[in-house]
């Protein structure tokens, strides 16, 4: 599964913001495994950690800037 860094925190943010993984699956046009693999990996169905994932994902971008 190739995707991009842009996809990966795409769907991180939008299962933060509690969308469904169906849904988010037909936004980014991948399959709900897909997807769900992506979001297991940053934390998910636990939004808590998933909104730290997002969090930690600015706080890199913005010090690397």
């Amino acid at each position: 599964m190739n995707i991009t860094t842009d996809t990966r925190n795409m769907i991180i943010n939008m299962l933060a913001e509690g969308s469904p993984v169906w849904y988010v699956a037909g936004m980014v046009k991948m399959r709900n495994h897909d997807v769900y693999a992506v979001g297991r990996e940053a934390g998910y169905p636990d939004k808590a950690q998933l909104r730290r994932a997002v969090w930690a994902a600015r706080n890199r971008a913005l010090q690397a800037a």
